[in-house]
Order: structure tokens, then C-alpha cells, then sequence
């Protein structure tokens, strides 16, 4: 029962705090769980605890997942790339976005470290990068680099959209996505042979 609870009131805080952000009332939250406040406090002592514990597990969720591959670095660029917006464009990673950029000067420290949690996507795609660069179907290059250039370009004006309640149609979305691969593909395609001149025929 314990752990049910401490469950329940974590569900609860974080939608409490996806809907007001940090300044939601602990009363709401403790109602929300069906708990009364004292409860609350037993299980996470304060509200900046319950804060940090909500966000820290709404960033678990929103992790992507990179495993298996298909053979391809267009189709599995692509598959991350739609894994990684539904999550960022999802109201709960919108909803994170808007808290840390609200509390980040509040709690400098777990701002931080979610932002940290959050790289691991880029740690994930970057080995992605990397396998594909040994392979040769990627020109080599910073690998780090190239995985944090991909993540802006798949979020940048994308997210503001969605925050600024101007989402894209689905389809709309799905295009935009396409051509944010394929030109990052370009960008990272192998180099020609060096004897080679682009648009001189022999």
C-alpha cells in the first residue's frame, strides 16, 4: 500500500505541475491522490522534493529508445527522428520544457541534471552516428557534434510552433521531419573520390 501511495501521489504532482507548473498547490496535488497533506509530506518531506522526483521521472519517460536497427541510416534516422518529436512535441514534454525554463533559476541543480538525463538521447544517437561513419555511409566528423546539430534541427522552430498553439497537421509534420533528414544526410554524406571533380565529365 505504501508503494501504491507514493505512486499515486507522484501521478498526481506530476499532472499538477504539468497543468500549473511549480506553483501548484500541494493541497491540490494531496487531493488529486486521494491523500490527505500530512500523507503527502510522509512519503516526499517537502514540495521542492516532490518537484524534483515528478520531473526526474517525466524525463524517464520521455527518453527514446534506439534499439535494433534496420540496415539503413535513412530509415533509422527516421525512426528516431518521429520517436524523438512525438515525445518533445507530446504536452508532457512540452510541459517539461515550459517548467525548466520557468524554475531553472529556482533549482539550478535539477534543471541541470534533467538536462543531462535528457542528453541521453543524444548519447544514443550519436552512437547511431557512429556506426554509420565506420560503415562509410556517413562522411566522419565530430560525432557529437553532428548528433546535437540533429536534435536542434528536430526541435528549434518545431517545439515553438507547438508551444505557440500552432502545431502543424500530422502529414505536415511528417514532411517537415523527411526533409530535416535528408538534409542532414547531405551535409554528412561520404566525400568523393579525390580524383574526382562534382560536374566535370570525363
Amino acid at each position: 500500500m505504501t508503494a501504491d501511495t507514493r505512486t499515486r501521489i507522484l501521478e498526481a504532482a506530476l499532472s499538477t505541475f504539468c497543468e500549473k507548473g511549480y506553483g501548484a498547490c500541494v493541497d491540490d496535488i494531496a487531493r488529486r491522490a486521494g491523500v490527505v497533506k500530512q500523507t503527502l509530506y510522509h512519503h516526499y518531506g517537502s514540495k521542492d522534493s516532490l518537484f524534483r522526483e515528478a520531473l526526474t521521472g517525466l524525463v524517464n519517460e520521455l527518453l527514446v529508445d534506439l534499439e535494433g536497427r534496420s540496415g539503413s541510416v535513412r530509415e533509422d534516422l527516421l525512426r528516431f527522428a518521429a520517436s524523438f518529436q512525438a515525445k518533445a512535441m507530446s504536452e508532457q514534454g512540452l510541459a517539461l520544457h515550459r517548467m525548466l525554463v520557468a524554475e531553472a533559476p529556482r533549482f539550478p541543480e535539477l534543471a541541470r541534471a534533467v538536462y543531462e538525463s535528457w542528453q541521453v538521447a543524444a548519447v544514443e544517437l550519436a552512437r547511431l552516428l557512429r556506426e554509420a561513419m565506420a560503415r562509410g555511409e556517413l562522411r566522419k566528423d565530430d560525432v557529437g557534434f553532428a548528433a546535437d546539430m540533429l536534435l536542434s534541427l528536430l526541435t528549434g522552430t518545431q517545439r515553438d510552433l507547438h508551444l505557440f498553439g500552432m502545431a502543424p497537421a500530422a502529414d505536415q509534420q511528417v514532411a517537415r521531419t523527411q526533409q530535416i533528414v535528408d538534409c542532414f544526410l547531405r551535409a554528412y554524406a561520404p566525400q568523393r573520390a579525390s580524383g574526382r571533380i562534382e560536374g566535370k565529365s570525363e
